[in-house]
């Protein structure tokens, strides 16, 4: 996290083009825009670009930049990429190789690595890495860039002027806002999606609340999107998996500053329900969660399994707001144990609001809900005591077999470099920021010998 984010421009020169300037990109003590020309070895931190179409591009995307998160696709779709990633500002320039999103409070920056070629004048020199910046800081630096180009520029962009205006305006008004990001979460730029779609989800608003349709817009994008939502919505209505709200969470308060990712805040408020609940060290066992969510999980591996075609689980509070329905997606009972706590998590995060989707994408609310049923169902630190050394070996890890499936969120629990990793736990993903954790999982113990398989687990952090 940094809290200084600059998009510096430097004056028109008295000679030369008048159209194109040096322009810095900085994130903290970062250069984005750091290069090297062809022919020469000195770093330069400013390029040599038209600032004109770098302020239209934050313009025209500036809603899916603040809104939307990445999709869950390995490389996003050309859409996203138009809105989101810098060298898509194109005007016959090099721009640097980063995108950028928004995750509420926050704005994600992820650098990537150039590449090489051979054509090209300049190669920018930036390590990858993936940052963030508070959403407000990110905010004010863009208006600030935008009006720095239209006081350099004069009546050279009219244009420019009036869209910024109506950008203006629309952040301004609730109604036009809450549309807007409707929108972006759907995937669309403005004015692109079907008329109806965002209609319909509006018209929801009003019985399940903002924040729960837009997680659901988000959920599953595209022109479909209120079709998979009310698919949901109907198994989660007819669902008989219910969990009853503890009345130990009433007053777990969270601290929303972007200082604070979704991951920290999910293992403190886990923490602290595991405390006030009287938990013990280690894994929950079913007996005891049945306790806390006031239903059977054991019974839960022999429950209807809803079609495969739901695209994301659902939260859906009841009339007295004492319990919630859920409809699960998957047919192991391990998975479900997962997803029932993620529905708890989601309860802390918004305050039990009538509807939580429980789905894969990498909104704030999303990895909040993960991190939280990861630390509540199995702490790291206690996940750390089957696995003392900084470098275990594979006898060590087996050791943690017993351990339910798990989803680790936090990075900083990727203590050792990747090269001195055994085999069962090694990084992956992008950035190194995430890592997987493969175990054996021995179902003998239950009394089964059928049962007895290997489960491998892929864990990724999210940030």
């Amino acid at each position: 996290m940094t809290d200084r984010f600059q998009i510096l421009v430097e004056p028109r020169p008295a000679g030369g083009n008048p159209a194109t300037r040096r322009l810095a990109i900085r994130l903290g003590e970062v250069w984005l825009t750091q290069l090297t020309r062809r022919g020469s070895n000195r770093p330069d931190r400013c390029l040599e670009a038209p600032p004109l179409p770098l302020a239209f591009w934050f313009v025209d995307n500036w809603w899916r930049i603040h809104c939307e998160p990445p999709p869950l696709q390995r490389d996003p779709p050309a859409p996203w990429r138009i809105a989101h990633h810098l060298p898509s500002v194109g005007a016959g320039y090099p721009w640097p190789n980063v995108s950028l999103w928004g995750e509420g409070s926050r704005c994600a920056v992820m650098v990537h690595e150039d590449a090489h070629n051979l054509q090209r004048s300049l190669r920018f020199v930036a390590e990858p890495a993936l940052k963030y910046v508070a959403s407000t800081t990110a905010v004010n630096a863009i208006d600030s860039f935008i009006r720095r180009v239209l006081q350099d520029a004069g009546s050279d962009c009219d244009g420019l002027d009036k869209e910024h205006r109506d950008l203006l305006a629309e952040r301004a008004d609730p109604d036009v806002s809450r549309w807007r990001r409707l929108e972006a979460l759907l995937g669309f730029d403005p004015d692109s999606a079907p008329e109806g779609l965002v209609a319909d989800y509006e018209a929801m608003t009003e019985r399940f609340g903002t924040e729960g349709i837009e997680e659901a817009a988000l959920a599953q994008q595209g022109v479909d999107s209120t079709n998979a939502f009310q698919d949901t919505l109907r198994a989660a209505e007819s669902s008989k998996v219910v969990l009853c709200v503890p009345p130990a969470i009433g007053d777990i308060e969270l601290d929303r500053s972007a200082l604070h990712p979704p991951w920290r805040l999910a293992v403190g408020a886990a923490r602290e329900l595991r405390q006030r609940l009287r938990i013990p060290a280690g894994p929950i066992r079913n007996r005891r969660l049945s306790e806390v969510l006031g239903t059977n999980v054991d019974r839960l591996g022999t429950q209807r399994s809803w079609p495969r075609s739901l695209p994301y689980g659902l939260r859906l509070r009841s009339a007295s707001g004492n319990d919630n329905r859920i409809a699960l997606r998957s047919r192991w009972s391990h998975s479900r144990r997962i997803a029932l706590c993620r529905s708890l998590g989601d309860i802390i995060w918004s305050g039990n609001d009538a509807l939580g989707p429980l789905s894969a994408a990498k909104s704030g609310r999303q990895k909040f809900q993960r991190a939280f049923a990861q630390e509540f169902l199995c702490p790291f630190d206690d996940l750390r005591a089957y696995i003392p050394d900084e470098t275990p070996t594979d006898d060590d890890t087996h050791a943690a077999a017993p351990l339910p499936r798990l989803r680790t969120p936090d990075p900083n629990h990727a203590r050792q470099p990747q090269r001195h990793r055994p085999r069962d736990l090694r990084a992956s993903g992008r950035g190194g920021l995430s890592y997987r954790l493969h175990w054996k999982r021995d179902q003998a113990a239950a009394g089964n010998s059928r049962q007895l398989r290997s489960l491998v687990e892929s864990v990724r952090v999210e940030v």
